[in-house]
């Protein structure tokens, strides 16, 4: 068995870390790009709302369309 030399690649590890810390960028900008989608998420709450106020005018106003109808 041949004598293992103790190999040293100073390029490769210079590559290795700045791929490292281009993964830590990425992952500290996906992090906030996370927390801003959270706080979008939590601003359409009212949107929620505003569709139920348009379903109930629109039901309200097709059932006393039918009832109308009805009494002609």
């Amino acid at each position: 068995m041949p004598k293992q030399n103790n190999y040293h690649n100073s390029e490769q590890d210079r590559r290795i870390s700045l791929i490292e810390e281009h993964i830590a960028i990425y992952n500290k900008e996906m992090g906030e790009t996370k927390k801003d989608i959270g706080i979008i998420k939590t601003d359409v709450c009212w949107l929620k709302k505003f569709f139920w106020v348009v379903v109930v005018a629109s039901v309200s106003g097709l059932m006393t369309g039918i009832i109308n109808l009805l009494q002609k």
